[in-house]
């Protein structure tokens, strides 16, 4: 399908309509942030043609997450706990921080090889 709407006036303006640019007060961050994410999930969508099965598929998977208070997951699981990291990682570098422990999915005082103990743990 070659159908494209994305730069249509119609859908840009219910893109700021989506992200509150109509509406007085609220956090102009905020409403930056929703704008730019919409817009990009939308260009996606027209992009790559998703289908409505294949839409309706997403949603009844992030419903899944939810139900099951599992949403949390789908964090990491697309990459984007480590994503944060590796620019937590250059903020630190641009500012001259160095040393400490490294920021991994393990937790803060994982080791890589480190000897690992005989026994139990509570």
């Amino acid at each position: 399908m070659t159908v494209k709407i994305f730069d249509t006036p119609e859908v840009q303006d219910f893109l700021k309509t989506i992200a509150g640019f109509d509406q007085e007060g609220g956090n102009e961050r905020s409403k930056q942030i929703v704008h730019r994410l919409i817009s990009d999930l939308f260009k996606l969508i027209d992009d790559f043609d998703v289908t409505q099965e294949e839409y309706w598929s997403a949603v009844n998977l992030l419903n899944a997450l939810g139900s099951q208070t599992q949403f949390g997951l789908l964090s990491p699981g697309l990459g984007f706990d480590h994503f944060l990291d590796m620019r937590q990682d250059a903020i630190d570098a641009e500012a001259k921080r160095t040393g400490g422990t490294p920021r991994t999915i393990e937790g803060p005082l994982y080791v890589a090889g480190a000897p690992e103990a005989e026994g139990f743990a509570r």
